[in-house]
């Protein structure tokens, strides 16, 4: 049986921190199926819903557990890279990890199992473009380290392409999803603009989650490439949340870093 496959082509606009299996401990950042299919499996939840996420990437909640109805593979091949880059590089002095840095290209490729039905290979190949597009990958993504970035001829070009290509996660009935572009193109460089987004306050919890107990960011930022250069793309499950962002990230002490960004453009 030939069973039909997908390929997606990407690069690494920030430095990504996607260890091994050691963890924090690692020597090493390489780029695994784990992370990705995690990665994938958040925005596929984000558009279609709980039900739908399970039924195509498997579940083992309840009595009995299924499968996943579509596998992932790492395409070519990217080694393990031990090049350190700074975890907080809005802070003078900080700790480093291995990264995957800047400018890597990779590619992973999808496959739809004999379980799969047409509405489920669509959904997957939509949340794997949304992750691509809005999504990140590896430690401290929610604040644009692993910024992914498509290398396809659908590759957005400005900010209308990318909000219609975003339209499933922003357009859905019910609960939406909120986004905005922040800084111009050109205006500042993917390196600065994520230590941009690494300077957030610790809190409120409800915009930026807290460490103890663990509470991940609702607000989520990224870096993206579109013409003439690169900007921030924040998001956020709700447009009262986003609004919030704003208004906390521009008031917190020392607000020069988002105060440079001017006034965010919704999507």
């Amino acid at each position: 049986m030939n069973l039909r496959t997908e390929t997606f082509h990407f690069t690494f606009l920030t430095a990504c921190f996607s260890g091994g299996a050691e963890g924090k401990e690692a020597k090493t950042s390489e780029l695994r199926v784990p992370p990705v299919r995690g990665h994938i499996r958040f925005w596929h939840r984000a558009t279609f819903g709980v039900e739908s996420a399970n039924r195509v990437w498997g579940s083992t909640d309840g009595d009995e557990g299924q499968g996943s109805r579509v596998a992932i593979r790492i395409g070519e091949s990217l080694p393990p890279s031990r090049r350190d880059a700074p975890l907080l590089p809005h802070k003078t002095h900080g700790a480093s990890r291995p990264a995957l840095p800047p400018g890597a290209t990779a590619s992973i490729q999808l496959q739809r199992l004999p379980a799969c039905s047409n509405d489920d290979w669509q959904q997957a190949l939509t949340a794997t473009r949304i992750w691509i597009l809005a999504g990140t990958l590896g430690y401290r993504s929610s604040r644009a380290a692993g910024s992914v970035w498509p290398l396809e001829s659908w590759t957005p070009r400005s900010r209308d392409e990318l909000s219609g290509l975003l339209a499933p996660l922003l357009k859905k009935p019910g609960n939406p999803w909120a986004a905005a572009l922040a800084g111009k193109p050109a205006a500042k460089t993917a390196t600065a603009l994520r230590e941009t987004a690494s300077d957030t306050p610790q809190g409120p919890a409800q915009l930026f989650g807290q460490a103890q107990p663990r509470r991940p960011s609702p607000v989520r930022f990224k870096v993206v490439e579109l013409n003439p250069g690169s900007c921030l793309l924040v998001l956020a499950p709700s447009k009262q949340q986003l609004t919030a962002a704003e208004a906390a990230l521009k008031s917190k002490p020392s607000p020069q870093r988002w105060n440079d960004l001017g006034a965010w453009q919704p999507l």
